[in-house]
This record gives structure tokens, sequence and C-alpha cells, in this order.
């Protein structure tokens, strides 16, 4: 009987939104809305992010199932402000 192998864990990545940045074109929220929203004081909120005590950064923990979504979100955004980078060796992807 040949062996099988367990199938591999779910890779995660980190989005980190520097918030402070954000011009509010809305291109994340166009391209992601399950996880972008624009507010009140015309900049974008990572729906479901962590965000440090003045909220310039904002960050969540991802897995594969919401990187190509979140990856469109930040190439649409035209100041840069969004970056996806792998949890295990924090590399940055975008």
């Amino acid at each position: 009987m040949p062996e099988t192998k367990p199938p591999a864990p779910p890779r995660k990545f980190i989005i980190e939104f520097n918030r402070e940045g954000c011009i509010g074109a809305a291109a994340c929220e166009a391209a992601n809305p399950k996880f972008w929203k624009l507010r009140e004081d015309g900049k974008s909120d990572l729906l479901g992010g962590v965000k440090n005590a003045d909220n310039t950064l904002q960050t969540r923990e991802i897995d594969e199932a919401d990187f190509k979504a979140n990856m469109e979100a930040a190439q649409a955004c035209p100041v840069n402000v969004i970056h996806l980078k792998r949890k295990e060796t924090g590399e940055r992807l975008i």
C-alpha cells in the first residue's frame, strides 16, 4: 500500500496596512469589499484588522483562500500602503 502524506497546512499571510498614508481612493474596497471599507474620514479600514494605538497601522492574518483577493487590493492601491507578507518568513510579497 503506498504511503500517503498528510496534506500540507495552509499557508498564512499577514496584511499590513499603513492607514496614515491612505488617500481614500477606495480601490482596495472595489477589489475586495469583504476585507476593505472606505470610512467617513475618507480613509479605508482593513475589516477585522488589529489597529495600533493611533490607528495608523492595521494588520490581519489571512490564509491562502483570501490571499488572491487581497493581493489584488494591494496592487490596486495607488499609494502602495497595503503590503502582504508570508507569516512564516516575514518575506514581503508586495
